[in-house]
């Protein structure tokens, strides 16, 4: 993600900020490109020392996202449910992974904005004050006039659009397919055992099978 700001009028200063995800995970510091005159020289990228210079002792690095690290402990989890031998424990274990890993990247992203627009605000803020002054709280950074300007300028990069669209479509794909395989009982099917019976008459059969024939009394005694 990037923040980008400039001036309207001659000479036409120009800055940006830009955050890796190695920064939003590890907490590192933004590369930084600025430009006194947009309309003479290019933007270009600030060494260590003109950003010392530039900056001050004030640093726009980022606090450890741990949320960040949930991510990719996801994304890990989702390639080795890949090896599961069962099609349908496969399916859903990725399918799940994917879908979960796609929403805590995003929600990671979301709170490391956060994080660089109380940085990047708490510079310009401490810029218009004494330098004698301690350094504002984040409660005070919040509350400034401009913040809302700033947390604006942050515009997320196309990576990361890339990288939620393919989880989710992994996810839904795969929990597609998870569906698909999972199998169905077949309902009104007689088990091996079962015997068709009459119309309100009984089973005949035994559990041995068919029940032996009844045998007749003779009628006549003997001699007749």
């Amino acid at each position: 993600m990037s923040a980008s700001c400039g001036a309207d009028q001659s000479p036409r200063t120009q800055w940006r900020v830009t955050y890796t995800g190695a920064d939003v995970m590890t907490g590192g510091a933004p590369e930084i490109y600025y430009t006194e005159d947009a309309d003479r020289e290019p933007i270009r990228r600030l060494s260590a020392a003109e950003v010392e210079q530039f900056l001050g002792p004030e640093t726009l690095s980022l606090p450890a996202q741990p949320v960040a690290w949930s991510a990719a402990a996801l994304l890990l989890m989702a390639l080795a449910a890949a090896a599961l031998p069962s099609r349908s424990w496969r399916a859903t274990a990725v399918g799940g992974l994917a879908l979960a890993a796609a929403i805590v990247l995003f929600g990671a992203t979301v709170l490391a904005r956060r994080d660089a627009t109380d940085a990047v605000a708490a510079v310009f803020l401490q810029s218009g004050q004494p330098s004698a002054e301690p350094a504002p709280t984040v409660a005070e950074v919040r509350d400034w006039d401009s913040y809302d300007q700033v947390a604006a300028s942050f515009r997320y990069a196309y990576g990361l659009w890339v990288a939620v669209a393919a989880l989710a479509a992994i996810g839904v794909a795969s929990t597609v397919d998870a569906l698909r395989s999972t199998p169905r009982s077949a309902s009104g099917l007689r088990g091996p055992n079962a015997t068709a019976t009459g119309s309100g008459g009984t089973d005949s059969a035994g559990p041995d099978g068919p029940a032996p024939e009844a045998i007749a009394p003779d009628s006549g005694g003997p001699g007749s």
